[in-house]
Order: C-alpha cells, then structure tokens, then sequence
C-alpha cells in the first residue's frame, strides 16, 4: 500500500499499460484486489491493537482481591516493645490477657476493690474525675482508672477460678510532670486465683519473670513497703 514502491502502485502501472478494450475488466479486478488488501490490513491492525490491549491489561491489571501493600510504620514505641515482652512472658507461664476501659466508674475502680470513700488511698492516687458527674450517686461517677485493678473485677464476674490474668494498659493520676511522674503511665499487674497458692507462689512467679527478661544471671531482691491497701490478699 506504500504510494511509492507497493504492490498496489505497481498493479496500477499495469492498469495504465493495459489494452483500451481489457481496461475495465482488468480495473474491475484491480479494485477487488484493493479491497483484499485493504480488508486484510485493516483485520490486522485490529489483531495487533487487540492483542497490545490484552497484553497491557496482563501487565497492568489490579487484582482488587490481593492484599494491600503496609505501609512501614516505622520503630515500636520502648514502652509498647517492654510492656509486649512483659506479657509475652507471663503467657508462657499459662497467663491470659485481659484489657478493660480506661475511664471507670468509681464502683470498679475503688468500691469494689475494698476502698471506702474515706480510705488513705484513693488520697495518694489523686484521681482525675470526668466532668459532669456531681449528680450522680458516687459509686457511678466515672474516672479515668487510677490503676488496672478493676479489670481484677470485671474478669471475676466473667470467669470463675481458678484463673490466672495479666493486665497490662494504661493508667491516670493527677501528677504533675516531672523527669519521674506524669498524668499518664502505664502499668502491668497479674491475677492468680487457685487452691494452694502461697506467697511463695508470688516470689517465685516474679523472680522467673525478671531472669526471663534481663537474663538467668539477675538476682531479685524482695523488699516490704507499707501501703495501705484494702485488699484481703497480694495480687
């Protein structure tokens, strides 16, 4: 089909030089076969726009059902990584985790936990208290929890014994910062209620726990400190 030196241009050369009598048949069939050719390449060019759409839809197709690709979130926060092989350890020592809300009432987080309204304690955790709450009775009014202790609580209305918990989460108190206070901090506390515990029991749970995490070489030293707590047994 090139103007120049195609197959077309030369047939017409021999239409030019064709005999006046035989030019319209041998013109008839020259179209025929312009139209051959044409239909041919026109198929062609089709095949190949198709088969460059499929191999483009191959190549750069989504699959919408495939996994996202994460995004790094970069390094674990030092109290997260600890508090994570904290827990770790305990879970292999049979513990489960359980987690509770961070604002409470004053039901879980003192009452129920043995603290009357006029305990020394709830004095020394100086409790940051939810706005609004002045027409409530007390046992209701909410909190930011002072310790993880309600989920103590929350945990044996679910569960019967024996049981054996580790809390870990984040705790309040009215401090002002300094390089060894702050208003928020986090705590991790366990729970085992069973038949013949001992406070050897405890000892013993602790003492493995810090050889679990700064190496069989560390020592543990126990030391009493008075507090007053209202609670009938070491947790």
């Amino acid at each position: 089909m090139a103007r120049k030196n195609g197959v077309l241009t030369q047939v017409n050369e021999w239409l030019k030089a064709a005999p006046g009598p035989a030019k319209r048949e041998v013109g008839q069939r020259v179209n025929e076969l312009k139209s051959k050719v044409e239909a041919a390449v026109n198929s062609a060019q089709e095949r190949l726009k198709i088969g460059a759409s499929s191999a483009r839809l191959t190549s750069e197709c989504l699959d919408v059902t495939l996994p996202g690709i994460r995004r790094p979130l970069g390094a674990e926060h030092p109290v997260i990584r600890t508090m994570n092989e904290i827990v770790a350890v305990f879970r292999n020592l049979g513990y489960s985790v359980s987690e509770g809300p961070e604002v409470e009432s004053d039901y879980y987080n003192f009452e129920s936990l043995n603290f009357p309204p006029n305990h020394p304690a709830r004095d020394m955790q100086d409790t940051l208290f939810i706005a609004d709450q002045d027409k409530k009775p007390a046992r209701d009014r909410l909190l930011l929890r002072t310790h993880t202790s309600p989920v103590q609580i929350r945990t044996m209305e679910k569960m019967k014994p024996p049981l054996r918990i580790v809390i870990p989460g984040k705790v309040y108190r009215n401090d002002p910062p300094d390089a060894s206070h702050s208003p928020m901090f986090h705590q991790i506390e366990g729970l085992a209620v069973d038949t013949n515990i001992t406070f050897g029991d405890l000892k013993g749970t602790l003492d493995h726990a810090m050889k679990a995490l700064f190496g069989s070489s560390v020592k543990t030293q126990f030391r009493p400190s008075f507090f007053p707590s209202p609670s009938p047994a070491p947790r």
